[in-house]
């Protein structure tokens, strides 16, 4: 098989794909040909060693992808030919992965194996943001920045057809023009002269009663500004963390763009804030499992589809880093084996 096996960390050049022995499933294991791969910003910041949650190295990268079930292990009770998605800590960057069994979910069926690759972290992220951490409701006024990635466009998507008012906020008027078709009812660009005006504007008088946030910095203050009383905001990501290794500027420049808010001024204005993390859910199996049965169940009721912006071949991994990094890209980057 090819993998992208992880030595070193560095810039998307570090990616380079490399022949290894097919992996053999043990017992209650499974192996899956992958045919589509989603491509996340936490590999971009594992690429640069800047993530939690990665292993140490070498490994693989990759969270999720989706394929084919060709072999199975003693006690398995699968059968090969199963289209299946799956989802892990690491080792998605490849032409094949053995997981769990329980790990294999089947495929959701309509969606294209580039669907189904931008699935589970995106959507499950931003149900876990939306209606496990912000309780959202028919009626909330919802705020969701950066809306124009995976996460945001599919977050759009829930709450709308959770009977919301979403206000979306991203940095292009292109990616906004996308966002407004799949049921935005405001948008603002924040990199435009005067965007938190407009913000404010687009919360209107009564304020944002969610706010699911991933960019950090100055968005996340003014977002945090914007929320209601009794609102909450989720944090979901620090897309604009710009931390370089033995430069003391970017470590100053990342601590004071992180998220955070203090106890008093949740005190005095009644407001909240909470986060999530898919990856450390994982020892929660009952509880991932739930949420990973009612996301599927709602897509399905209301005919949502993952926003795929962008397709590449597997061998333009470091491609589809520079891509997400330049943040020109909308939707879910897939590389397609």
């Amino acid at each position: 098989m090819r993998a992208y096996l992880l030595t070193r960390h560095g810039p998307p050049e570090v990616l380079r794909p490399t022949e290894r022995p097919d992996p053999r499933p043990g017992g209650g294991e499974v192996r899956v040909r992958v045919e589509a791969i989603g491509v996340n910003y936490a590999e971009i910041l594992s690429r640069k060693g800047l993530y939690g949650w990665a292993p140490k190295l070498p490994y693989v990268l990759g969270m999720e992808a989706a394929g084919t079930i060709d072999e199975v292990g003693e006690g398995a009770r699968r059968s090969t030919g199963e289209a299946v998605v799956v989802g892990m800590q690491h080792g998605a960057y490849a032409t094949a992965v053995v997981v769990r069994e329980a790990a294999a979910l089947p495929a959701i069926e309509g969606f294209s194996p580039e669907e189904n690759a931008a699935f589970p972290v995106n959507y499950v992220t931003a149900w876990a943001g939306l209606v496990e951490s912000g309780r959202v409701r028919a009626g909330d006024r919802v705020l969701v920045s950066p809306a124009g990635g995976g996460v945001g466009t599919a977050a759009v998507q829930i709450a709308h057809r959770h009977g919301c008012t979403v206000v979306a906020a991203a940095g292009s008027d292109a990616k906004l023009e996308r966002v407004r078709a799949l049921g935005a009812d405001a948008v603002v660009n924040y990199r435009a002269e005067g965007w938190e005006r407009r913000l404010r504007d687009a919360a209107g008088p009564e304020g944002i009663d969610i706010a699911l946030e991933m960019v950090g910095g100055e968005v996340f203050r003014a977002a945090t500004a914007a929320l209601a009383p009794f609102g909450r905001i989720v944090v979901a990501g620090y897309a604009s963390l710009d931390y370089r290794r033995w430069n003391p500027a970017s470590l100053w420049r990342a601590w004071r763009g992180l998220p955070r808010m203090g106890l008093r001024e949740m005190l005095t204005r009644s407001v909240g804030m909470s986060s999530s993390h898919i990856g450390f859910l994982l020892p929660h199996a009952g509880l991932v499992g739930r949420m990973w049965d009612d996301v599927v169940a709602f897509v399905a009721e209301h005919g949502v589809r993952p926003q795929v912006g962008h397709v590449l071949p597997f061998e333009a991994a470091a491609e589809a880093h520079r891509l997400i990094e330049s943040r020109e890209s909308y939707g879910k980057v897939v590389l397609r084996v």
